[in-house]
């Protein structure tokens, strides 16, 4: 009797222990999950934070150019109405359009896609050209002054629609990729190099379409 109450006392230590130790156990490893699933819900929010500021910046990029692209072109327009109508041109206003789309166009080239790249390069590199020839325009030749609202008016304005679509499409608010952009891109190229006198003679005059 002494050694089965013994063997039973004993059993029923070994028991407790190996419950307390399972229980234990089995409490350690709810903990580790439970932490791993705390640091896997805060890595994914921590993703998502990034995901969000990095789409904040792409919009506030993409304003900041469609409408430092859109001032730009009006202040080319102002100037050469100024230069043309007798009146002195506003050159501080006239400059700072211009730098302020430098400035955004040196930040878009950090975070655009490459395709909408495509289109903004081409845009400041006619705004540039814009830009520079208001400055060394003759404003008694008529040929001239007439040549460059034509560009203004129609290539420009043309290329910042252009723009802006591009950038609606980057940015998903289109429907889904326009397979025409990149034909109308050709075309504003060719009305680039038609203005400043490099157009190829087997390129016929390319016809501006409705953007909105």
């Amino acid at each position: 009797m002494d050694w089965t109450n013994v063997a039973v006392a004993s059993i029923t230590v070994v028991g407790t222990l190996g419950g307390g130790i399972v229980t234990q156990a089995f409490a350690i490893r709810s903990k580790r999950i439970d932490a791993k699933v705390q640091r896997d819900t805060r890595a994914e929010e921590l993703r998502e934070l990034i995901r969000k500021e990095a789409t904040d910046e792409k919009r506030a990029v993409y304003a900041s150019l469609n409408t430092a692209a859109h001032s730009c072109r009006t202040a080319v327009r102002h100037y050469l109405d100024e230069k043309c109508g007798g009146r002195t041109p506003d050159l501080v206003k006239f400059e700072a359009a211009r730098e302020a789309l430098r400035d955004s166009y040196s930040r878009a080239q950090m975070v655009v896609s490459d395709r909408a790249l495509d289109f903004a390069s081409e845009v400041n590199r006619c705004l540039d050209i814009a830009h520079r020839t208001a400055l060394e325009l003759d404003e008694n030749d008529p040929v001239a002054v007439a040549a460059l609202y034509g560009f203004l008016d129609g290539s420009v304005g043309f290329g910042v629609r252009l723009l802006r679509r591009a950038i609606r499409e980057d940015l998903g608010i289109e429907p889904g990729p326009d397979a025409d952009l990149g034909g109308r891109l050709a075309s504003l190229r060719d009305m680039r190099h038609e203005f400043v006198g490099r157009s190829r003679p087997d390129v016929p005059a390319p016809q501006l379409d409705n953007l909105g």
